[in-house]
């Protein structure tokens, strides 16, 4: 062998020295192609993304450098999209790469990386979870949770009738009250049920703890490795809490339901017929687990978003609730409220629906995607694992697609209405998501969207509010930041119609 050595030895280095050289070639190639594919137009500097209705401010950004931009957030790529053109595009058809989600160590510190929102789209999780959510909450399957949300609705409208001023806790209770049956068979009894308060915390820390851009240790994540007790490391204390509070709110509303089910007791439910399953392991369990908690998370805030901006514009457009609420009056008897069979009898309530969607999304950017490889669109460099933001508002208040986008305009969506000649696009093609992630509980949230705004239109008539004088006030409303997106600072009147919906709502 040592005999050999001159010859091997020379061979050996030839191989490392070309090896080395094509390395080096390869490098140059790949930082030579990102130059010549420059990144779409942007503001310079690193931007924060914490502002209130920063969707506008991209919009505006839109004009100036074009319908995709990119900036710097804490070292991290971000790309917005500004048109329905580049979602479709590039979230659409070109899913395959752009179905993930971005990498967050803040979310992994919380707890919440196993929640079906946050799972990369090769887990082998990811696939798993929506197939069961569609098979639960999506097509045929909904009509099994009909008499659920029903009953919420008619206990939010006798709520609506005892306190109309309290209109916001009662949406967000109807909502709540109907998930928690379908999930977990659970009957919310109070206003302050133990179980809704733990995930609604849950919700809270969610939402802080996945806004891109916001914690240091989603671009650095070699902080998570720092003591919670060093200077500058209040995250890391944060993240322990919210931890703690992560678990309570997936597990114990689960422990409940599986105790009602040893017990013979159980409602059927979500959580039943999957703990019923032959399939179930201790990792199916563990999904079940996740998917309860992220199937109430994503359905609570976004439901809550759409009814107050229903609110919000029934009480500034009376001409919109009246001529819903004749269609509504024409349609269904004086002794009940509507159901579901009357929904395709009701086109204008329906157009009022999308119009809710179109004039704010519950959730104006989304849920930020992320790219898997590095790509080009349009000849712009879009870098591998960029944070990529469909700007939702933007599409829907585009005006070369919707006219006088800032109007609540239901009639934009009736074909041949005598006020609007052509139909506009349908919004729900863009608030649901996008590629393989569209939501798969947006059907069980158009049933209650529809049930909720049909009955509120059938039993009461919705007025701004009034000064000590009997002026009405104009509301001046600013939408909340996050990932879903809500209106504040704004009351109304809520007027019951007619003593005959009295009736229904007492003795129901």
């Amino acid at each position: 062998m040592e005999a050999l050595s001159w010859l091997i030895d020379p061979i050996s280095k030839g191989w490392t020295l070309c090896g080395l050289i094509i390395a080096i070639v390869s490098v140059v190639l790949i930082v030579s192609s990102r130059r010549q594919k420059p990144f779409p137009p942007g503001p310079r500097g690193s931007l924060s993304l914490g502002r209130k209705e920063i969707w506008r401010q991209y919009a505006g950004w839109a004009k100036e450098y074009g319908p995709v931009i990119y900036f710097k957030s804490n070292q991290l790529d971000i790309i917005v999209l500004n048109t329905d053109r580049a979602v479709h595009d590039l979230l659409g058809l070109r899913s395959k790469w752009y179905s993930d989600r971005p990498t967050s160590t803040m979310l992994q510190l919380v707890g919440q990386d196993k929640a079906l929102t946050r799972l990369r789209s090769q887990d082998p999780r990811f696939s798993i979870s929506r197939r069961i959510a569609r098979e639960e909450m999506g097509g045929k399957a909904v009509l099994r949770h009909v008499e659920a949300v029903e009953t919420s609705v008619k206990v939010l409208l006798k709520n609506l009738f005892s306190t109309p001023a309290e209109f916001r806790k009662h949406i967000r209770n109807a909502q709540s009250r109907s998930i928690m049956k379908v999930i977990y068979g659970y009957t919310v009894e109070s206003d302050d049920d133990r179980y809704v308060r733990i995930i609604e915390s849950w919700m809270q820390s969610n939402n802080s703890a996945a806004r891109p851009g916001a914690w240091l240790v989603d671009s650095y994540p070699f902080l998570r490795f720092i003591p919670h007790w060093f200077p500058g490391a209040g995250f890391k204390k944060y993240a322990l809490e919210r931890r703690k509070s992560t678990e309570e709110a997936i597990s114990k509303p689960l422990s409940w339901a599986k105790s009602e089910i040893s017990a013979g007791r159980a409602y059927h439910s979500f959580v039943l017929k999957q703990l019923s399953s032959q399939e179930l392991d201790a990792e199916h369990e563990d999904i079940i687990k996740f998917l309860s908690g992220t199937m109430y998370l994503a359905g609570v805030d976004t439901v809550l978003s759409a009814m107050l901006t229903f609110v919000l514009a029934m009480s500034l457009e009376p001409e919109v609730q009246k001529r819903a609420q004749k269609e509504i009056d024409d349609i269904v008897d004086s002794d009940r409220l509507p159901n579901i069979m009357d929904r395709e009898r009701l086109p204008y309530v329906n157009a009022l629906i999308k119009e809710v969607y179109r004039y704010h999304p519950p959730a104006p950017l989304a849920v930020p995607h992320s790219v898997s490889r590095h790509d080009t669109y349009d000849g712009m460099f879009i870098p591998k694992e960029s944070i990529i933001l469909p700007n939702i508002w933007a599409i829907t208040h585009d005006e070369s697609v919707y006219p006088n986008p800032s109007k609540f305009d239901p009639t934009r969506h009736l074909a041949g209405d005598k006020t609007n000649s052509t139909m506009q696009p349908d919004p729900r093609n863009f608030i649901f998501g996008f590629g393989r992630r569209v939501c798969a509980g947006m059907d069980f949230a158009e049933l209650a969207i529809f049930l909720q705004i049909s009955s509120i239109l059938a039993a009461f008539n919705i007025f701004k509010e009034r000064d000590a004088e009997g002026r009405e006030i104009v509301p001046e409303v600013e939408y909340t930041g996050g990932i879903v997106s809500l209106p504040e600072g704004f009351g109304c009147r809520i007027v019951p119609r007619s003593e005959a919906k009295d009736v229904v709502l007492w003795d129901s």
